[in-house]
């Protein structure tokens, strides 16, 4: 069906009534782009509306049903963020068991969570499949959108805005936070800027420091993990070389025989638990393994951990 130049996308007979961007009951056909003059990426489409999405603006440079679909949504967020924030700061249990009162917060408890799943519902709305004139819509979906805690937001940033206005949290220690834990954790990012709002610089730079060494910490010790699992014991003239007292060399840098003689002290401290007897074995054992090492040929073809020094 045409509407001028835009084509009305197919729309299957039980969503007739509803809105394709949000899912609240549709009156109105909204053109993308608004005038057949604009440069877009695909076919101009004619898709249902509800008055309040039909009547969101869009700039010239949203050239795609997608893009304005990201921006459609967004600005739903913008709209209803103190709606949203409503399920980020309290549970529907706690709303139910709340005693407000009074003419003006009397009703909150009863009405705040039916309002947040509304508001919820519609930003996480995904529509139908686009297909139009019984032939799927085949542009590509070229959005770069940030999705968390099932709602998609336009871009990490506006995620991040979303929480500073829904949860008053400290916008850049958040932003700072997920630049050290990356965005794939950002639920622990947020936990930690709820936990610390209304803080002090002094403060702000405290958490980061402690959150870039703790970050850094396991990082390390995830590298020693993989390196620990990636040892192997070596056999030289009969007598084996530990895959613990390897690691502890590479750990102290000793690679060679005349570099470990030093620590041997060291060793004995760290590895007395054993017993005389194991230690003293082990130890011998690295002695031969390092020895063997400064044979090249040896290395190249008996040493399965070559690659680790």
């Amino acid at each position: 069906m045409q509407t001028h130049s835009h084509t009305l996308i197919d729309i299957p007979f039980n969503q007739r009534h509803i809105c394709w961007f949000c899912g609240e009951p549709s009156s109105e056909i909204l053109h993308f782009p608004r005038t057949a003059r604009k440069n877009v990426e695909h076919a101009l489409l004619a898709l249902p509306a509800c008055k309040e999405c039909d009547a969101i603006k869009h700039s010239r440079d949203i050239n795609s049903i997608w893009q304005f679909r990201a921006h459609v949504k967004q600005a739903l967020i913008s709209k209803y963020t103190k709606h949203l924030a409503i399920g980020e700061n309290w549970t529907k249990e706690e709303l139910e068991e709340s005693e407000f009162s009074g003419s003006i917060l009397g009703g909150f408890g009863e009405s705040a969570w039916h309002m947040y799943e509304i508001a919820k519902q519609r930003v996480a709305y995904e529509g139908w499949p686009l297909i139009v004139d019984g032939l799927t819509f085949d542009a590509m979906d070229d959005t770069s959108s940030f999705e968390f805690n099932g709602t998609c937001y336009a871009s990490l940033r506006n995620c991040v805005d979303f929480f500073e206005k829904a949860s008053d949290i400290d916008k850049e220690l958040l932003t700072q936070l997920v630049e050290i834990v990356t965005p794939a954790r950002f639920d622990y990012a947020l936990k930690i800027a709820k936990l610390n709002k209304r803080i002090s610089p002094a403060r702000r730079t405290q958490i980061i420091d402690d959150i870039a060494i703790e970050e850094a910490e396991k990082r390390e010790a995830a590298a020693r993990s993989d390196l620990e699992l990636s040892i192997e014991d070596v056999s030289v003239s009969g007598t084996i070389a530990p895959s613990f007292a390897i690691q502890w060399a590479i750990a102290k840098g000793a690679s060679t025989l005349s570099e470990l003689c030093p620590l041997e002290d060291d060793y004995f401290d760290d590895f007395q638990h054993l017993g005389g007897a194991a230690a003293f074995a082990s130890y011998n054992g690295l002695q031969l393994y390092l020895e063997a090492r400064e044979n090249a040929a040896w290395v190249k073809a008996n040493d399965p951990n070559k690659d680790v020094w």
